[in-house]
């Protein structure tokens, strides 16, 4: 018994020594002890990292083994590289070089129609036929004026080489047939006019006159001729694309009343910008399998920046904070949602290019994104 009381009272004095030796923080604070002060700092600092550490333990252990723990539960997909596009969508006109309304060159009656609406024609092939009102009676009798003074001047220039009769008669023999040879010539080139020819093949898309129609020159069209072979689409861009538009550039072309879409590139860029609409012509090159007509209404999809190793994402997974800042949930290694914030660039559709804070192979909520909190336990209901 009194070994314990010895025991007891030992006890107590070693604690009332170290009690001594070790003063609480009120009074370190009274003393004003900084030394103190520091060094209880570092003792509370210690113990507060030990406490953090089996807290995330304890945490750990919870999440794991407690059955009854409520999970959200949300779908996932893995992040990949991927071919991305960005089209510019533009209205865009068929068009051909080759379509003109052919006019007549001559005034008279229009004397024979030789082709029908619809017919394929031939360059050089004749297309309608003037009457030239007697001028070829008139190109006859100056074809006899001509073999004329022709036949006068042969003779002339036959005596004169033999010094035979004046320099004067020579001369007067020699204009007097150059003079008959122009007139004819002259006589020629009108009549020639009474004739249509075709300019290049094409068909026949409209006869515009009539047998019988008195016409005149550059008033009265005769018919109109389009070649369907030299077709393409032309569409104006805006100038805020000129950079990325080049020769080559792919696209989609629609055209909607025919419910036919193909894909196309650019034929040929312009260098001139328009100062009424800020625009630069382009031309696509058309689609030769089906039959078109100019002046077809076409929807053109202009490829204008492509990324063939890009990480793209669904534009409904994306949230955004009151200070514009984008930001989506993946799941991280410990199942728990993970707010990550995301810098995002062309959208295309429904999807959006990624351009940092993803990488290949994280786990991005899909399902479930709006509803899930940072740092929830999560629960993936499909399979990657």
């Amino acid at each position: 018994m009194k070994k314990i009381i010895l025991l007891t009272l030992i006890i107590g004095l070693v604690m009332a020594c170290s009690s001594a030796e070790k003063p609480d923080t009120k009074s370190l604070i009274d003393q004003q002890n900084v030394e103190g002060l520091r060094a209880r700092q570092a003792e509370l600092v210690s113990q507060n990292n030990t406490i953090k550490a089996e807290l995330n333990l304890v945490m750990q252990a919870i999440d794991k083994f407690d059955k009854t723990k409520k999970k959200s539960l949300v779908t996932v997909f893995a992040v990949e590289e991927t071919s991305f596009a960005h089209k510019v969508v533009l209205q865009g006109v068929v068009k051909t070089d080759q379509n003109l309304v052919l006019n007549a060159e001559f005034m008279g009656t229009v004397k024979a129609i030789h082709v029908k609406e619809g017919q394929q024609v031939a360059k050089g092939d004749l297309l309608v036929t003037i009457d030239d009102g007697g001028l070829a009676q008139n190109v006859a009798l100056q074809k006899v004026q001509v073999n004329l003074a022709k036949t006068l001047f042969e003779r002339q220039e036959r005596l004169w080489k033999q010094n035979i009769g004046s320099e004067i008669e020579y001369l007067q023999a020699k204009t007097s047939y150059q003079s008959q040879q122009k007139g004819y010539e002259q006589l020629q080139q009108q009549i020639s006019k009474s004739f249509l020819y075709a300019p290049f093949s094409g068909r026949v898309d409209d006869v515009i006159t009539e047998v019988g129609q008195l016409v005149s020159p550059g008033i009265h069209p005769l018919l109109r001729l389009v070649n369907l072979s030299s077709m393409y689409v032309d569409v104006d861009v805006p100038e805020r694309y000129f950079p990325n538009i080049n020769k080559g550039t792919t696209a989609e072309v629609e055209i909607p009343v025919l419910n036919h879409m193909y894909k196309s590139s650019v034929l040929h860029k312009g260098t001139h910008i328009s100062t009424g609409n800020r625009t630069f012509k382009a031309s696509l090159a058309a689609d030769k399998s089906i039959e078109l007509a100019p002046n077809l209404i076409t929807t053109v999809r202009l490829v204008d920046y492509q990324n063939s190793n890009a990480i793209v994402i669904p534009l409904e997974v994306i949230s955004e904070n009151f200070a514009g800042e984008q930001y989506i949930y993946v799941v991280n290694e410990n199942d728990k949602a993970e707010k990550r914030f995301i810098k995002t660039g062309l959208v295309q559709g429904d999807v959006v290019e990624v351009l940092e804070g993803l990488r290949i192979a994280d786990r991005v909520i899909d399902e479930g994104a709006r509803l899930v909190k940072e740092n929830e336990n999560i629960q993936i209901t499909n399979a990657l």
